[in-house]
C-alpha cells in the first residue's frame, strides 16, 4: 500500500471486495475516525475497458459526491496512487447493503411506505450524479449501502457506492448532456438500450432503479429472468413488465404506476430521476401521505 496512505490511516481488516479490489476498514491517525479504503492493481487488470473503468472511478465518485453536496452517495474523502494501485479512502457505511437487507427478510416483500424511502434517497442520488454529468451504470441491490439507526426508530439511510463502471456524460445547463457506449452493468438490472448497442444517456440508471424498486416490493423477484446472461438479455430487450398477482395483488396502483415509467422501453417516456421524485407514489411516501401530484 501507498507509504503516505499508512502514514495517514491505519489499515484495519478486510471487509468486502468489489469489482477491480478489495476493501479494508481504516482510521485516521490524525482524528481516529473510521473510514473505507478501496484498493485496485490496475496492473491485475487484464481488460483495455476494465483498466479505464478503474482509472475514472475515483474521479467520478468524487464528481458524484458533488463536494458533499450528494450525500446520497458514498462520500470519498482522499485518493492515493502508488505504481499501480489507487486508493481511495471513502465514507464508512455501518449497515449491510440493500441485497443483504432483501435476504434477511426471507422472501418478504418491503412495505410500500419503506420501499418509498429507500427509492426516493437512491433517486435524489443518481439525480445528482446526473447533474453532475455521471451516469452510474451498474444500479443494483449489491451497489446500495445502508446506514443502519442502532435504536431502530430511524428509517435507513440510503447510499449508492462503487461507481466501477461509471462513465462521464459531461455537463450542459446543470444537466447530463452526452452519451456513453458498451455492455457495462448486471444483466438484470441492465437497461435495453445497453443491450442493444450503440449509444445511451443517464436514463439507464433509472431503468436500474424501477428494476431495485420491483425486487423491494415482490420480496426480491425480478421483472427480467432467464437461465443465462443470454436469456436475461432477451427477456430485458422484449421489455414485458409482468406483475404476477401472487407477489403484487397488495401493491397499489400507483407503485405499479411508477415502475412503468422507470422500466419504459420508449426512454423518450422513460422517466428521469428527478420525474421518479415528484411522482405521486413517493410525493405520498408510498401512501402514508396525501399525494402531491407532479409538476
Amino acid at each position: 500500500m501507498s507509504e503516505q496512505l499508512k502514514r495517514d490511516y491505519e489499515i484495519g481488516e478486510e471487509i468486502g471486495r468489489g469489482r477491480f479490489g478489495v476493501v479494508h476498514r481504516c482510521a485516521s491517525r490524525a482524528t481516529g475516525e473510521a473510514f473505507a479504503v478501496k484498493s485496485v492493481d490496475r496492473s491485475a487488470l487484464a481488460d483495455d475497458l476494465d483498466r479505464a473503468l478503474a482509472e475514472l472511478e475515483p474521479k467520478l465518485a468524487r464528481l458524484a459526491c458533488a463536494g458533499g453536496e450528494n450525500p446520497g452517495v458514498v462520500q470519498v474523502r482522499a485518493v492515493y496512487e502508488d505504481g499501480a494501485w489507487t486508493h481511495t479512502v471513502m465514507d464508512l457505511c455501518t449497515g449491510p447493503d440493500l441485497l443483504d437487507w432483501l435476504r434477511l427478510r426471507r422472501g418478504a416483500p418491503v412495505p410500500e411506505p419503506d420501499a418509498a424511502r429507500v427509492v426516493a434517497q437512491l433517486a435524489e442520488a443518481l439525480a445528482g450524479c446526473h447533474r453532475a454529468g455521471v451516469v452510474h451504470r451498474d444500479v443494483k441491490p449489491d451497489n446500495v449501502l445502508l446506514d443502519l439507526d442502532p435504536a431502530g426508530e430511524a428509517p435507513p439511510r440510503v447510499r449508492l457506492a462503487d461507481f466501477g463502471s461509471a462513465a462521464w456524460l459531461g455537463v450542459e445547463d446543470g444537466a447530463a448532456r452526452g452519451t456513453a457506449e458498451g455492455l457495462v452493468g448486471t444483466p438484470h438490472y441492465v437497461a435495453p438500450e445497453v443491450v442493444a448497442g450503440g449509444e445511451y444517456g443517464e436514463k439507464v440508471d433509472v431503468w436500474s432503479a424501477g428494476v431495485v424498486l420491483y425486487a423491494l416490493l415482490s420480496g426480491g423477484a425480478l421483472p427480467f429472468g432467464g437461465e443465462t446472461p443470454a436469456e436475461v438479455f432477451a427477456a430485458v430487450l422484449r421489455g414485458t413488465l409482468r406483475f404476477p398477482p401472487a407477489l403484487f395483488a397488495g401493491i397499489s396502483p400507483a407503485a405499479k404506476d411508477l415502475m412503468r415509467r422507470m422500466m419504459c422501453r420508449d426512454v423518450s417516456r422513460r422517466f428521469s430521476a428527478e420525474q421518479v421524485l415528484r411522482h405521486p407514489w413517493i410525493q405520498s411516501g408510498g401512501g402514508t401521505r396525501e399525494a402531491v401530484q407532479p409538476t
